[in-house]
């Protein structure tokens, strides 16, 4: 009998069937021709399909030469530029794994996501080069390809230039391999990191980042189901262009928008960074009307005096997604806009490959994240019982369908801890729905804190403000940041006879940490962390007690 309170998106009308990822990518290149794909808006950097196509079969034909194969794990640190986007489809033509992490990391930070992909190979940008000196003494690192430099080659570091110059003069036919039928759900495309539903074990920080397993056929579901919504909704844009921030390295920034736009035939202008001036100067030189983003860039548009300078007319949609977006923001940012723009909020996870709940133009409620998509399944469920629940009633959301990933990388236990036995995935985000079906995000069982998008995994930071010989005890709490969603606070035990400071702790973390990770919310120290009996600690009771704290403030 079926379940009347789980939700179908319905069918996926117009499938797309290729024999791999690389197949479809090649195709949608090769139709895309002489048209933009990739705009470079800081350095004005412009690739056409074709160019793309060329830069991605030349990287591809190298990988190969280097001994790259099927199943083989390419690793890569690079804030945003086309050459990520050629690294990321030559290893994909490859049916070989890529692997991006944080340019930003640290080497503690770097070690901790290499060790979970373990890759053979890492491309490097300038803007990480600190960490490979780490990098050369990892064992299962064969070679270190450095994307900026022009002449290095000391055997295990080579320059991107000597690599292609190297291994790809050869006769390997990569578009004859892209044309070879797989397993398109078994396939791993690319691993993203995560920290799971509990993040880091405290004490065992080395080995428990998650590595999310994204497939070729997660990957085509995603652009099967994109053509059918962009089809629903073409006659409201002209020259689809779309506009983004996301790092690469993420999975919004890489399956959202990277390979999202590149897979459809559209436009990806991008930025590396926010600068306030240059983000609205490229919405209005390259009349953008799209704009996919998290919370902060909305509550900038609906506050920064900047934008009386520009011209944002050619402005029409902005979808929202990495954290939810207060109802208050919502409504200033279109009121700013004088209400003639669409702006919904979207929900998903790394997970499940991308957003599976997506708010509908000329529907969306405020406040909601949308409507399951096309595909796939969803159901609230009571978390002490199990039950599937009705509208307006308080659950965890679980998802079922082609998105969702193939497992975590060698965890087979943490991958059932999420997917139950009956292909649920437990997201550990708590969520109602009403009477027309549309969700609403309340909150997270999960303790993750969002960043501005980010995952912030407390017992990370726990584990490593423990590290600091003159902290007894520690315990991490996300608190509310009308900018960035949330920002990390610790809660801080000292050892006895210790002279530490809050700034001290701050200035530890930040040595140790990429910057997201930093304790901006602040520091405080108590005497004792609250715990339950079994030593969990008890993160409502922190968050109680940083509330009494503010109000007498």
């Amino acid at each position: 009998m079926s379940d009347p309170n789980v939700i179908y998106g319905g069918d996926i009308e117009e499938p797309v069937n290729y024999a791999t990822l690389g197949e479809m990518l090649v195709t949608c290149f090769r139709d895309g021709g002489d048209k933009l794909a990739l705009i470079n808006a800081e350095t004005d950097e412009k690739w056409t399909f074709n160019e793309l196509l060329k830069e991605s079969i030349i990287m591809a034909k190298a990988l190969h030469g280097a001994g790259i194969r099927r199943n083989d794990i390419v690793g890569i640190l690079c804030e945003n530029k086309n050459e990520f986007a050629a690294i990321s489809y030559g290893t994909i033509f490859l049916n070989a794994v890529l692997a991006p992490a944080n340019y930003a990391y640290t080497e503690r930070e770097v070690k901790h996501t290499f060790d979970t992909s373990l890759p053979k190979f890492v491309f490097i940008s300038s803007a990480a080069k600190g960490v490979v000196p780490a990098l050369k003494t990892f064992s299962y690192v064969e070679r270190i390809i450095l994307i900026d430099e022009d002449n290095v080659d000391d055997g295990k570091v080579i320059s991107l230039k000597n690599f292609v110059k190297k291994y790809g003069n050869n006769d390997f036919d990569v578009e004859k391999l892209v044309h070879q039928p797989i397993d398109l759900y078994d396939q791993v495309a690319v691993i993203f990191m995560s920290s799971g539903t509990t993040g880091f074990p405290k004490g065992k920080s080395l080995h428990n980042l998650l590595g999310v397993q994204t497939t070729h056929g997660n990957l085509i579901s995603c652009v099967a189901y994109n053509i059918e919504r962009v089809n629903l909704t073409k006659d409201l844009f002209e020259n689809k262009i779309q506009f983004s921030l996301a790092p690469f390295f993420h999975g919004m920034g890489f399956i959202g928008k990277l390979f999202g736009t590149t897979s459809r035939e559209i436009t990806l202008a991008y930025l590396n960074k926010f600068d306030p001036e240059l983000y609205l100067a490229t919405i209005q030189k390259y009349k953008i009307e799209i704009l996919a983003v998290p919370p902060p860039i909305v509550v900038f548009l609906a506050k920064t005096p900047l934008l009386e300078n520009y011209d944002l007319s050619s402005l029409k949609l902005i979808v929202c997604a990495a954290a939810p977006l207060s109802q208050e923001t919502e409504t200033q940012v279109k009121e700013r806009f004088n209400n003639e723009i669409i702006l919904l909020q979207a929900y998903g996870q790394s997970e499940a490959t991308l957003a599976v709940l997506y708010g509908q133009a000329g529907s969306a409620k405020p406040g909601s994240v949308g409507e399951i998509i096309k595909g796939m399944s969803v159901k609230i469920i009571d978390e002490q019982t199990g039950a599937s629940l009705g509208p307006n009633k308080v659950g965890e959301i679980c998802l079922k369908g082609p998105f969702l990933m193939k497992g975590y990388i060698n965890n087979p236990q943490a991958t059932a801890e999420t997917i139950d036995k009956d292909g649920w995935l437990h997201t550990g985000d708590l969520a109602y729905y009403d009477e027309d079906n549309q969700f609403f995000i309340v909150d997270r069982l999960k303790e993750l804190i969002k960043f501005k998008g980010f995952q912030v995994a407390p017992a990370e930071l726990e584990g490593l403000l423990l590290s600091n010989p003159n902290i007894k005890d520690a315990g991490v709490i996300g608190i509310p940041d009308e900018i960035a969603g949330e920002l990390p606070f610790a809660f801080v035990v000292k050892q006895p006879g210790a002279n530490l400071t809050e700034q001290e702790v701050k200035d530890f973390v930040a040595k140790n940490a990429s910057n997201t990770k930093w304790l901006r919310g602040g520091v405080k120290f108590i005497d004792e962390i609250p715990k339950n009996p079994i030593g969990k600690i008890m993160r409502r009771d922190l968050k109680d007690l940083y509330k009494s704290l503010k109000s007498k403030l």
